[in-house]
């Protein structure tokens, strides 16, 4: 953890146990001539550094814990994940609080929603500045199990380096080891050599140290002892795996018996053979027998549990590992050339690995028919090159055989004279039944079958197979066959897991019932069947949760009616040649969570997910190539964070729908693609319905290299977009936006729904005969659970600034979190702005916590579409547009084309939309408000603007030029309409009730065949100023009409009590 020296050299030292390698690293990590100091120890060539880590970690000798403050920090990632979750658990170790540990729940959502993968996922600088200020003034030791491919430099986490003042007594140093439990290092020297730093680190920071020192360990004694030695180090690193696999059942003996089955033939492989440990060291434990006290199903769980926590990629191509002491008879590797004998199988053997190391020119020797006579305990056989008779092997008499492999394995009758093989196959035929036997007997004992380069092909009845396959589990099968017919899987009722990659018998796809009985299926994988044209029906294999079609590139499509509901991985890779498949559904696999969808898939027009459990889709060039895309279909994700586009979007798609908001009305919905024809969708351009419960999702709508949309925006297109966390709150746009073609209404409007009145005999359904909103072709509806102040990230507030440019019409509604339509802190960004130049109609209804609806500068052109308002039930809502910035800038378009505002119950409202100078609403043509308590007025004038008006306009009057009707209702402290004196030429209707405080109506025009009619109570025409005849203010020029009701209400009775 400082600067340094040179890549050091292994130091060895003797010890033949874990307290005796404590002891020998203690005076190391307490040496304060070297403050900071990594220290990394390899264990006795791997076996036991986990076990002296853990011990120092949780049982320091007491001089070890003075010196480092008490402060021992153990971090075991040994399973690697990440560096994010490397410093999450130093955070956890040095209880950092809540606030600071909700940051990594903060950015990993941050990371969610612009599809990072766990594994890429990095440290946050925030929390490596607390862990720094945790630390900075102490001694510290970490203890660290690296179980990543890279070194890491704790710096970058904010653990401190040592200070550099010389007489500082602060101590840091570092003890680690590499790759996991067992870690497998291909050559020891190559700690210093072959363990690359990472990449992404500057030049003198790419280790955990440049100036480690490196430790290894010996045993003493005779052979005898170091064999004890070796178990009980074994033992203890035993115990910590048992533990770490947080399974009551895996005890210590058990993870014991299986790490020493794995180190003693993996030490007697010599690293020449493949063991292929990755895919199935938990069958050679179970096969093996090792695990026999335990149930049959409990012994696989105890085998997956382990599997899992040891990292075994690429362990048979390790370096050679100490034999841990064991039964040498019972586990057996034998490596022998072409042309040597091969010995008979011992009695107590149970696991039997045989290469054949071909030379040159020279023919390989058949395995001897009696090799195996004796073989009763024989369970697992993987046999490497051989040759022998596929007609009759010599291990069909190893009736308790689980496991066979079979690598690149020859038929010895194939390499005789032709007249031998017809006078062999005479002979055959004539015992064939007692052979058949035979087979039948030796098969019903397999668990395990690993076909590898190897055609081994069995030409056996229907009957036969069903009797032969009763027990087997797992077939795998790469490059070669068992038997030609693919109807012969159907049989196998047994299986969980199948893989036949790249076979060499083509698959019958007349055929498309072969897994239907496969009840108890859960991995099939048919990689490489490059003539598959229709997948078979999945939907019996009911157990299924794996399928994998890599490479079946000339598959036509997957729909969801041939797969199976429990499905959680998908895998399809084309490569790098032209997959035919057009369209693949998953439509209704809820459990779904990882597609894969690689490679090059050309023809690929309609990919549906809908009702998945998937997080992340990636169609990003690196990934995938998926030009031809028209259809994508994601309703129902409810897990879905994010979606990442090709770098030049997809200019084909015509069809869009994602909904992540869930529900079984997601689960009925018919597809977006079923409702447009192709032809109409060509003319029209894309189609996109996003419904969301997540604001910031709108970035998966953007491309990440540009400013646009994820569509070819150069043709017409719809968009309708709802936010929200419920699907009942407003029923239209989320169901009608997709199955309709005009994308049908919403419900009516609430402004008209007061079901009690201050006036009988007022017709309130005549404020509400405009027409009822309805969203346009683009659409945004904001609802019930959505935060617009979670936005903070230059890609998010991009993407709300692109969408909302382009919006048409917008809907808010019952929410009761946000303060204003869209937040200042997401208004602008860079050279980005909000102007809501297309917005046309908008209306906002019950949100009871909305300050302003719009936070607005006027300092550029806004609004300049907008042609309808409505707002309804703000309960303290102040303003419908805020007082902001202006400008002299001389514009004519902003509210330009306003011509109806629609405000109903705003008990608070002050205010709607100040006027300034360099705009008018010159096409307003209703202005309809009913119970807003607080309104003084509608209209305040910005007050250079007023001056302006009082001077320059003529009779100092403000023109709206189009206005025609005006109702104004239960509002009693509204004194005018605006605060300059208006003029409207157009006026037809004046409705005022309640409204005690008004003391002036607009001037009009001279009509005297056709006044305005003004609808109010006696008392307030009374109370009314007027300008005179000339100034186009006066009575004459009204026609009013009075209600019965022409006083303010009073209480007609009082209650006594």
């Amino acid at each position: 953890m400082g600067s340094g020296s040179s890549k050091s050299e292994f130091e060895d030292f003797h010890a033949n146990a874990v307290e005796e390698a404590v002891k020998n690293l203690a005076p190391y990590l307490e040496d304060t001539r070297v403050r900071n100091q990594a220290i990394y120890f390899d264990g006795w060539d791997g076996l036991g550094a986990s076990a002296v880590l853990n011990s120092i970690a949780e049982r320091p000798p007491p001089s070890l814990r003075n010196k480092f403050d008490d402060i021992i920090l153990h971090i075991d990632c040994s399973r690697w994940k990440s560096r994010r979750a490397l410093q999450r658990t130093i955070a956890q170790k040095l209880g950092l609080p809540q606030h600071v540990m909700a940051v990594f729940d903060r950015q990993d959502e941050e990371d969610d929603l612009v599809g990072v993968h766990e594994g890429s996922r990095t440290e946050i600088r925030d929390i490596g500045r607390e862990i720094y200020r945790v630390l900075q003034r102490q001694s510290f030791l970490v203890v660290f199990h690296n179980g990543s491919d890279t070194m890491v430099d704790f710096n970058d986490f904010g653990i401190p380096r040592a200070a550099a003042d010389p007489w500082s007594n602060i101590i840091r140093k570092v003890l680690w080891t590499f790759r996991g439990r067992l870690h497998a290092i291909k050559e020891t020297e190559e700690v210093s050599g072959h363990l690359k730093p990472d990449k992404r680190q500057p030049k003198g920071t790419e280790t955990v140290d440049t100036s480690y020192l490196c430790f290894r360990s010996l045993f003493s004694g005779g052979p005898s002892d170091v064999s004890s030695y070796r178990l009980q180090i074994l033992c203890e690193e035993a115990a910590a795996i048992a533990q770490y696999t947080n399974n009551p059942i895996v005890t210590q003996e058990i993870a014991e018996i299986c790490c020493r089955y794995l180190l003693s033939l993996n030490s007697k492989g010599n690293g020449k053979l493949d063991f292929n440990w990755s895919a199935h060291a938990s069958n050679y434990w179970v096969c093996d027998g090792i695990l026999n006290e335990c149930q049959p199903e409990q012994a696989w769980e105890i085998a997956a549990s382990l599997h899992k926590e040891l990292r075994l990629e690429g362990y048979s191509s390790a370096r050679k590992f100490c034999h841990p002491g064991a039964d040498t008879t019972s586990w057996v590797v034998t490596i022998k050339s072409s042309e040597d004998i091969v010995p008979t199988v011992k009695p107590e053997t149970t696991s039997f690995f045989l290469a054949v190391k071909r030379k040159h020119g020279h023919s390989v020797l058949p395995l001897p028919m009696k090799m195996f006579q004796r073989s009763e305990q024989l369970h697992v056989l993987k046999l490497y090159h051989c040759s022998f008779s596929f007609a009759s092997p010599p291990f069909l008499c190893c009736l308790n055989l689980r496991f066979l492999g079979l690598d690149s394995c020859t038929d010895h009758q194939s390499m005789k004279p032709k007249e031998n093989k017809e006078e062999e196959s005479e002979e055959a035929g004539a015992e064939g039944e007692e052979e058949n036997t035979a087979t039948i007997e030796f098969f019903q004992s397999l668990w395990v079958l690993d076909i590898c380069c190897t055609d081994w092909e069995l030409t056996l009845s229907p009957n036969t197979i069903v009797k032969m396959a009763t027990n087997i589990r797992e077939i795998n099968i790469k490059r070669g066959r068992i038997w030609h017919s693919s109807i012969s899987w159907r049989f196998l009722g047994n299986i969980h897991k199948l893989r036949v990659i790249e076979p060499t018998s083509p698959w019958e796809t007349s055929n498309k019932d072969e897994f239907m009985d496969m009840v108890k299926l859960e991995l099939l994988d048919l990689s490489g069947n490059t003539t598959i044209q229709f997948l078979p029906s999945l939907s019996g294999a009911i157990s299924l949760r794996t399928l994998i079609l890599d490479g079946c590139i000339e598959l036509q499509h997957v729909v969801p009616e041939t797969l199976p509901p429990w499905l959680e991985t998908f895998s399809f890779d084309g490569g790098y040649k032209q997959a035919k498949i057009s369209c693949i559904s998953l439509a209704g696999c809820a459990r779904l969570v990882n597609f894969r969808l690689c490679g090059s898939v050309q023809n690929l027009e309609e990919l549906d997910l809908s009702n998945t459990s998937i997080k992340t889709l990636d169609l990003s060039d690196k990934v995938v190539q998926v030009p031809c895309l028209e259809r994508i279909i994601l309703l129902g994700c409810e897990r879905l964070r994010a979606v990442l586009w090709p770098k030049d979007g997809m200019p084909n798609l015509m069809v869009l729908g994602i909904d992540t908001r869930g529900g079984a009305e997601a689960a009925s919905a018919k597809t977006v693609h079923d409702n447009f024809a192709i032809s109409k969708e060509r003319e029209e351009g894309c189609r996109a319905f996003v419904a969301v419960m997540e604001m910031r999702f709108l970035q998966s709508l953007v491309l990440a290299s540009s400013n646009k949309l994820c569509w070819d925006t150069d043709r017409k297109y719809d968009l309708n977009i709802c936010l929200s966390s419920s699907r009942s709150s407003s029923k239209g746009v989320g169901q009608h936006s997709y199955k309709e073609e005009t994308m049908g209404p919403l419900q009516k409007s609430m402004i008209t729904s007061k079901t009690y009145l201050t006036y009988s005999d007022v017709n309130i359904d005549k404020a509400g005969s405009v027409r009822q909103f309805q969203p346009l072709h683009r659409h945004v509806e904001i609802g019930e659970g959505i935060s617009n102040s979670s936005m903070v990230t230059v890609r998010e507030i991009s993407a709300a600034i692109l969408l909302i440019n382009r919006v048409y019409s917008l809907l808010v509604h019952d929410n009761s979190s946000i303060r204003t339509v869209i937040p200042e802190s997401i208004m602008s960004i860079d050279t980005k702005k909000v102007y809501w130049s297309c917005l046309r109609w908008c209306c906002v209804e019950r949100c009871p916590s909305l300050d302003s609806v719009f936070a607005t500068n006027y300092d550029a052109v806004c609004f300049n579409a907008l042609e309808t308002f409505w707002a309804a039930d703000l309960l303290v809502a102040r303003c419908i547009w805020s007082k902001g910035r202006t400008t002299n800038v001389k514009d004519t378009e902003s509210f330009a084309k306003l011509q109806a505002i629609h405000l109903h119950s705003c008990p608070r409202l002050a205010f709607v939309l100040p006027l300034s100078w360099f705009y008018t609403l010159s096409s307003l043509e209703t202005l309809h408000i009913v119970y807003c308590d607080n309104l003084g007025q509608v209209f305040p004038v910005e007050a250079e603007f007023l001056n302006e008006i009082s001077t320059g306009h003529p009779g100092g009057l403000l023109e709206f030029p189009k206005l025609k009707h005006i109702w104004l209702q239960e509002l009693p402290k509204l004194q005018q309409i605006c605060e300059a004196k208006m003029f409207a030429p157009e006026l037809r209707t004046i409705t005022l009730r309640g409204c005690w405080s008004l003391k002036r109506l607009p001037a009009t025009a001279d009509r005297p065949g056709d006044r305005p009619v003004v609808d109010c109570e006696k008392n307030l025409w009374a109370k009314l100023e007027w300008d005179g005849k000339e100034a186009g203010h006066h009575p004459c020029l009204f026609e009013p009409r009075h209600s019965k009701y022409h006083k303010k209400r009073v209480l007609r009775t009082t209650l006594l009590r």
